[in-house]
């Protein structure tokens, strides 16, 4: 790069500059694990622009991202891919009073719906049963969900505009799969409704032609990716994307004065701006290395006789270019499945991690995933097969025994169609007690549950649980899942949940 963030950094942290400014470590860390970082660590001062109002280097590096991704215009977002969902919802949200969301879009998303007080329409993706993920949107399933707005709200469809913000949809989810983005944007731009992509996962989509392609060229209004999921970025680290005329250039910029940390750190920045630069110099060549110890991994996975591995496009399709459908998986995941075993993918995550020091990103009910990106190196990719073969030949060998219900019942991806008693903002603020999660049958909960991760709500504020969410959510506990949102009396051994006092 001619004039990189980082360079001037640099340049600046060797220099004869005396700082009487922010930050208080004043660049002079001796002999500490941090030195070189404070070195570079500076606050807005002359000659480095402001990220809120960027006229110069910032400016200029923000455009060189956006001719990157292909966008009209790009943001750099140092609170993460949450400030851009959250600066885009809001950006939307006096277009109307309703958000038609994918029911397992990030708790962000519900967050922005809270602060904005819209209401929510729900799609429900059906589960791939096969692996135990949940599939993509299509759009049909938007279109639904517009014909049943327009039916309940006696509104003709052309009219849906006036009521529908936006429609928000994640791609890929968390195990890698992929909705329709071009399908949806088509059908929502003929209603005059923009769409929200939530792409924190995909921010290295479009960068070789395996690859799935990125919802920036698929046209959607706002595309938010986070640098530091798949790419080389410091965590934290996320850009927005800006396209078309049905959203407000202006009002986006304000959002994100408001959503993002008046002190935006200029390591963070500059860690963005590089990672630019590796994309645009490596991408290509690193997504192809990634996709040959892909290959060999597969090859290998073959023998695997109880565990499965989650086909991605590049396995099922061979190369070849085919229309989208909902089984569709981007090839930076490794899903893999213990399904049908009587395993639990908590289980096989702990053995990965106890046993063979390979820290998985996740586990779901009867699998774990693995985030591939161009950094990778082919040892990883050499460990994890080891790993699963010898796990395999365990899961061979031990007594089989027959899969209870019970167990059974935390295999299903479920996202309940809990019954909405009262708003999502009313629930959120209003008074509350704590009770035994065997008691919250029937009433309405006042905060979100949600596993983490992924961190998508399994209870909404708002929403009356079931005998079946309830029982679930126990499930999800004594398995050893992460479920935030309860509270656990360790005392009494008890698990208690948040609901509207009554009186």
């Amino acid at each position: 790069m001619e004039k990189s963030l980082f360079n001037m950094l640099k340049e600046y942290g060797e220099s004869d500059y005396y700082p009487f400014h922010m930050p208080g470590h004043k660049r002079s860390v001796i002999d500490g694990p941090l030195d070189n970082m404070y070195r570079y660590d500076i606050t807005e001062i002359d000659g480095f622009d402001n990220l809120h109002e960027p006229a110069g280097i910032l400016l200029e590096a923000q455009k060189r991202a956006a001719s990157l991704f292909g966008s009209e215009e790009t943001y750099f977002l140092v609170n993460g891919s949450t400030a851009g969902i959250l600066s885009a919802i809001s950006a939307v949200a006096d277009r109307g009073h309703k958000l038609v969301i994918a029911r397992n879009c990030h708790k962000s998303v519900y967050h922005a719906a809270l602060l904005n007080e819209l209401s929510l329409e729900y799609i429900y993706p059906s589960e791939w049963e096969e692996f135990g993920v949940l599939n993509g949107i299509s759009a049909d399933d938007v279109e639904s969900v517009f014909h049943e707005i327009a039916l309940r709200d006696g509104v003709l469809k052309k009219d849906l505009k006036n009521i529908v913000a936006a429609v928000v949809i994640t791609s890929p989810s968390y195990e890698g799969i992929l909705s329709d983005v071009e399908g949806i944007v088509r059908l929502a731009h003929d209603y005059q409704i923009p769409v929200i992509v939530d792409q924190a996962h995909g921010a290295h989509f479009g960068f070789h032609p395996l690859f799935p392609a990125s919802a920036v060229s698929q046209k959607a209004d706002f595309v938010i990716q986070s640098v530091h999921k798949t790419l080389p970025a410091p965590t934290q680290t996320a850009v927005l994307h800006h396209n078309g005329k049905l959203t407000d250039s202006n009002l986006i910029k304000k959002y994100l004065r408001v959503y993002q940390s008046s002190s935006p750190s200029y390591l963070l920045m500059a860690g963005i701006d590089f990672c630019m630069d590796i994309l645009q110099n490596e991408g290509r060549e690193r997504l192809e290395n990634l996709l040959k110890y892909r290959e060999a991994f597969w090859n290998k996975a073959k023998q695997l006789r109880n565990i499965k591995i989650l086909p991605s496009m590049l396995e099922k399709y061979k190369n070849e270019k085919t229309v989208w459908e909902p089984h569709a998986a981007e090839p930076g995941r490794l899903v893999i499945s213990v399904r049908g075993n009587d395993f639990t993918g908590q289980q096989l995550y702990d053995i990965l991690l106890k046993q063979y020091h390979l820290q998985m990103e996740m586990s779901g009910a009867d699998y774990v995933v693995a985030i591939l990106s161009m950094m990778d190196k082919e040892e990883g990719f050499h460990r994890l097969i080891s790993a699963l073969i010898e796990i395999d030949v365990f899961l061979e060998s031990r007594e089989k025994e027959e899969i209870s219900a019970e167990k059974k019942s935390i295999y299903k991806h479920k996202h309940f169609k809990s019954a909405q008693k009262i708003s999502l903002k009313k629930a959120f603020t209003a008074s509350f007690e704590e009770i035994l999660i065997e008691e919250a049958v029937g009433r309405t909960v006042s905060d979100f549950v949600s596993l983490y991760p992924p961190g998508i709500p399994l209870l909404v504020p708002g929403e009356s649980p079931d005998k079946e969410a309830v029982a679930l959510i126990k499930k999800y506990l004594e398995n050893g899942y992460n479920v935030q949102g309860v509270v656990k009396d360790i005392l009494n051994n008890d698990i208690k949940i948040k609901v509207v006092k009554t009186s």
